[in-house]
């Protein structure tokens, strides 16, 4: 994963002062190469120490380290961009650029383990508020077209409902884009004290959902350069078209059933 989008990933979880060089570093990620420690620190007045811890909590030995991952993705963008062939709109080569980080970014064995999860559950409760309901509106067509039992309303309200009727074998999927929504992290905290299993789609990588969950995907938030909204939703709906590729693979007796009863419905339907 490149540098910014791990910031992205991680900027919820850093402090204020952390925040400021995030937010510096995003914007002027180019200037960054050129600037010592004491020169940075004092742009966004914090402490030198304050940008080592920074850059550790990002995954870094330290700033140096940081300064150098960060020239490598940047030197690597520009060829990139010179070699491709531009569109006429800015905004859809953001969107390949995105893709291309999702792909390096998606960790291949908790998918498989989550379809696996999936594939052996009694029946799938959906949470998530606000564009995250339609995107588990997506998801609830998705297994629904591939024989799984879904549970989803798209009423936050209505989903703690839904809680009363979850069993230990059932298994909760939150998504979240910012993994703090409040009332969505009040329904997974009651449904994991019934014992239900919690996987969270979040684009951040250090959030409360996917602290309290049991294993979470997490497709990048985007970049600060980015000025499109919709890259995060992108990721979403990525990792879901990936986990039902994934649960296709693990069952495609179910999926090629379920097809044939799907068209054979349609057909008697018309008159």
């Amino acid at each position: 994963m490149d540098v910014l989008t791990t910031i992205n990933g991680f900027y919820p979880s850093l402090t204020k002062a952390e925040k400021k060089i995030a937010q510096y570093v995003l914007v002027n990620s180019e200037e960054i190469e050129i600037l010592s420690i004491g020169e940075l620190a004092s742009k966004v007045e914090v402490a030198e120490t304050t940008v080592i811890r920074f850059c550790r909590k990002l995954k870094f030995k330290g700033y140096q380290d940081f300064k150098l991952h960060l020239a490598r993705d940047l030197a690597a963008n520009q060829v990139r961009q010179q070699t491709e062939s531009e569109t006429e709109y800015p905004i859809v080569n953001e969107y390949i650029d995105y893709l291309k980080r999702f792909s390096k970014s998606i960790n291949t064995l908790d998918l498989e383990q989550i379809a696996q999860m999936v594939d052996k559950a009694h029946s799938v409760c959906v949470f998530g508020a606000g564009v995250s309901a339609i995107v588990g509106s997506y998801l609830k067509t998705r297994l629904t077209r591939m024989g799984i039992a879904v549970i989803f309303d798209p009423d936050i309200h209505l989903q703690a409902i839904d809680i009363a009727v979850l069993k230990k074998n059932d298994l909760v999927i939150a998504i979240s884009a910012s993994g703090n929504t409040r009332d969505l992290l009040t329904n997974v905290k009651i449904a994991k004290h019934f014992g239900v299993k919690i996987i969270a789609v979040s684009n951040y990588l250090s959030s409360k959902l996917a602290d309290i969950s049991d294993i979470a995907l997490v497709p990048p938030a985007g970049s600060g350069r980015d000025s499109s909204e919709f890259l995060p939703v992108m990721g979403q709906l990525a990792v879901i078209d990936m986990l039902c590729q994934k649960l296709q693979e693990i069952n495609p007796e179910r999926t090629k059933t379920l097809k044939e009863r799907i068209n054979e419905t349609l057909i008697n339907r018309i008159e």
